[in-house]
């Protein structure tokens, strides 16, 4: 069995001067995909949480929740890492939004599909820095009650969004 690193891109750490050795931050590992060829992908979750950051401008003192993706060679040694759920201080929107329970499966081809309740699924490259389809899906349920009558689920329309992303 080959015990695989935790990883935090480094970038991260520096933007909200993480240390890994104090508290105040939390990680957690969501889910782990292994293929034929050797390599291991692990969906971890990196997240802080200050009552008295709400409306901070400084990163370091921001609240901040991201999902990784990081890739693992059969050697152990991570190879590729996705970030995604928010967008990084300084860098563009998050092309994959933050889901709940989310999972992760290896296509034959090495794609790498993400897949999150409701029911999204995004499409990422072998090498996790591209999406190359999205499919995602809004709760869309609401409950509405007229006078006199009980109240009752009813879907909202949504349409799915399918395309290929640069």
């Amino acid at each position: 069995m080959t015990l695989l690193p935790i990883t935090v891109p480094a970038s991260l750490l520096d933007v909200h001067r993480l240390d890994p050795e104090a508290g105040g931050w939390g990680f957690r590992a969501d889910h782990v995909v292994a293929t034929a060829a050797g390599d291991t992908y692990v969906l971890t979750g990196l997240r802080r949480y200050r009552g008295h950051a709400v409306g901070s401008a400084d990163p370091a003192e921001q609240n901040f929740g991201y999902q990784l993706i990081t890739r693992y060679g059969s050697d152990g040694k991570p190879t590729a890492t996705a970030v995604f759920g928010q967008a990084v201080p300084g860098g563009s929107p998050s092309a994959i939004p933050e889901g709940d329970a989310t999972t992760l499966a290896v296509l034959p081809d090495g794609a790498v599909a993400v897949s999150s309740k409701p029911g999204s699924t995004y499409l990422l490259s072998p090498a996790l820095d591209e999406v190359l389809a999205s499919w995602p899906m809004s709760w869309g349920w609401e409950t509405s009650r007229a006078p006199g009558t009980t109240r009752s689920p009813r879907r909202s329309p949504s349409l799915p969004l399918v395309g290929c992303c640069a």
